[in-house]
This record gives C-alpha cells, sequence and structure tokens, in this order.
C-alpha cells in the first residue's frame, strides 16, 4: 500500500516508539523508508545593544546540533537494523520542523510520514505547541501518528 514512508525522529523515546511502528510497517509493505530528524539553525539573539554572540559560541552551538542529530539517526539505524530493514537517514536545518517535514515528503515523493506525539494536550500542549499537530493539518500526505 505504502511504497515510500517518511519518519521522523527527534531523538526522543516517544519518537522511537513512532520509529518502530514505521519500520514493521515498512518492513511488511516491503517500502522505503526515510528517516529523517530537523534542528534549528542558528539565530541571532538580538541582545540590546547591537551584541551578538560570538563566532566561538555560534560554532559550539552548531557543533552541539549537529551531534544530536547524529545520534538521533544512529538510534535510527539501530532501530532498523534490529527491524531488519534498511533506512536512508537525513539531517535537516530549518527553522520550522513542521515545514521542513512537509517539504521533505515532498521532496521524497513519500506516501506516508509516520511521526509520534507526546500526547500533550491542554494548556501544556497549546503552549508547547505541536510539530507533529501542525504536520497533520497542513500536510497533503497522510500521516500515522504513533503513541
Amino acid at each position: 500500500m505504502y511504497k515510500n514512508i517518511l519518519l521522523t525522529t527527534d531523538g526522543s523515546e516517544f519518537a522511537e516508539r513512532g520509529l518502530v511502528h514505521g519500520f514493521d510497517m515498512a518492513k511488511a509493505m516491503s517500502s522505503k523508508a526515510t528517516v529523517m530528524t530537523v534542528t534549528t539553525p542558528y539565530s541571532v539573539s538580538g541582545l540590546p545593544g547591537g551584541w551578538t554572540d560570538s563566532p566561538s559560541f555560534i560554532e559550539r552551538f552548531e557543533q552541539e546540533w549537529k551531534e544530536y542529530a547524529d545520534n538521533a539517526l544512529a538510534r535510527s539505524r539501530a532501530l532498523a537494523s534490529h527491524a531488519a530493514i534498511e533506512i536512508d537517514t537525513q539531517h535537516v536545518i530549518a527553522p520550522h520542523p513542521a515545514a521542513a517535514i512537509i517539504e521533505k515528503a515532498k521532496e521524497l515523493h513519500s506516501d506516508l510520514i509516520v511521526m509520534a506525539s507526546h500526547g500533550r494536550r491542554g494548556l501544556k500542549g497549546m503552549l508547547l505547541g505541536s510539530q507533529t499537530y501542525e504536520v497533520v493539518t497542513r500536510s497533503s500526505v497522510p500521516v500515522l501518528v504513533v503513541r
């Protein structure tokens, strides 16, 4: 049914649930699977008086996010290996993760997006926002949400 599945991870335990479920689906349907993680780019902190972060701070910021993404994708590859499937992995740097996920799904011609949800509700959910909710409401591709 699905030939090209895009799975997302933020490196969390919740995201791993989505990956495991998505890998099982991909294996059962002999689908191609791509796992992506999105990190935000450095942005000027906008300190008053024209101050900005030092080049070394910016470099350290970017390196820490790269290591975070590398670790999340390495864990994804380990889970895929355990599920006996091959995956592609991609690290995307973008200011709006949901928009990047939707764009990547289009770029890869994905016919399903698999994401995990923390299931926050009420005020917490409203204040913290939800990348999953945004993808579900804006994507033209079906989205499977795993809790």
